[in-house]
C-alpha cells in the first residue's frame, strides 16, 4: 500500500507544478486591455488594482482589465472638459445677456427721446382769459412755450404784488394822519372791513390788501406751476443719464468679458488637454 503512494506522488507533483504554471500564466493575463467577462470584477496584481469595465479611452472596445489609475484619470478629465464646456456656454450665455440689455437700454433711450419730441408738440394750458364769459383757457404748444409762458406771467405779477405793497404802504401812511396804529392794524388784519368804511381811503387800503394778497396766493399757484412743468423735461433728461450711464457701464462689461475670454479660455483649454494627455497615458494598454 505504501509503495502504491510512492508512485503516486510524482504525479501529484507534476500537477502541482501544472497548476502553478496555470496561475501564474492566468496572472499574467490581467493587464490594462485585455478582455474580461464580469463587469465590476476587480483584480489585483501586485500594486496594480484592476477593474472589469469599458476603458474610458475608448480602446480596445468592449469590457477589459482597466487600471484604478486610468479611472481615476478619466474622471479627472471629464470634470475638467466639463469646466471647459461650461465656461464656454456660461460665457456664451452671459455675453448674450449683457447685450440684450444694452439693447433694451438703447430702446429706452429711444422712448425717451420720442417722449421729449411729443413735449415740444403738445400743448399746455397756461392761463386763462377772464375778458370774455366764460372764460377760455390760454394755450402754447411745447412745454419750453408754456414754461416760458408761465415765468412771464409769474414775472407780471409779481410786479403787481410789489405794487399793491407799495401802494399799501402809502395808503396807511396817510392813515397815519388821521387814525391811530391800533385802528391800521385791524384794517389789516381784515380789510373785508375796511372796504365797508365810509373812508375812501381806508376803502383803497382795505383793496390794496386784498390786491396784495390775491397776488401774492397767484405767485405761490404759479410757482408750483412752473415746478410741476418743469419735471417733465427733468425727469426725462435724469431717465436718459441713468439710461447712458448703463450702457455705458454695460459696454464696458461687454467688452472686457469678450478682451478676457480668450486668455480664460485657453488656461482652462489647456488644463483639460493635459487632463486629457494624462487619461492617455493612464489608460494605455498593456499596463
Amino acid at each position: 500500500m505504501f509503495k502504491k503512494f510512492t508512485k503516486l506522488a510524482p504525479v501529484v507533483l507534476a500537477a502541482g507544478l501544472v497548476l502553478s504554471s496555470f496561475s501564474t500564466a492566468n496572472a499574467a493575463v490581467v493587464k490594462q486591455g485585455t478582455k474580461c467577462t464580469t463587469a465590476k470584477a476587480v483584480k489585483t496584481v501586485g500594486s496594480v488594482k484592476y477593474t472589469c469595465t469599458s476603458n474610458p479611452a475608448g480602446a480596445p472596445a468592449g469590457l477589459t482589465w482597466t487600471t484604478a489609475d486610468c479611472i481615476s484619470a478619466a474622471s479627472a478629465y471629464v470634470a475638467a472638459k466639463g469646466q471647459y464646456d461650461g465656461f464656454t456656454t456660461s460665457q456664451n450665455s452671459t455675453l448674450a445677456a449683457i447685450k440684450a440689455s444694452i439693447d433694451a437700454s438703447k430702446h429706452s433711450i429711444d422712448v425717451l427721446n420720442q417722449g421729449i419730441a411729443a413735449t415740444k408738440t403738445k400743448e399746455y394750458i397756461v392761463g386763462y382769459n377772464h375778458t370774455v364769459s366764460p372764460s377760455v383757457p390760454i394755450k402754447v404748444v411745447g412745454v419750453d412755450a408754456a414754461l416760458a409762458a408761465l415765468n412771464t406771467h409769474l414775472t407780471d405779477v409779481t410786479a403787481k404784488r410789489d405794487n399793491a405793497a407799495k401802494q399799501r404802504d402809502l395808503t396807511a401812511t396817510t392813515l397815519a394822519a388821521k387814525y391811530t396804529a391800533t385802528q391800521i392794524a385791524a384794517w389789516a388784519a381784515n380789510p373785508v372791513t375796511a372796504v365797508s368804511n365810509p373812508d375812501v381811503n381806508v376803502q383803497n387800503y382795505g383793496n390794496w390788501i386784498r390786491a396784495y394778497q390775491g397776488y401774492d396766493k397767484a405767485i405761490t399757484s404759479g410757482q408750483k406751476d412752473i415746478a410741476n412743468l418743469q419735471k417733465v423735461p427733468n425727469n426725462f433728461q435724469a431717465k436718459l443719464v441713468k439710461a447712458q450711464a448703463q450702457i455705458d457701464d454695460m459696454t464696458k462689461r461687454y467688452n472686457d468679458a469678450i478682451a478676457n475670454q480668450p486668455t480664460q479660455s485657453a488656461t482652462i483649454k489647456a488644463a483639460a488637454d493635459q487632463a486629457l494627455s494624462v487619461r492617455k497615458s493612464a489608460c494605455k494598454v498593456g499596463l
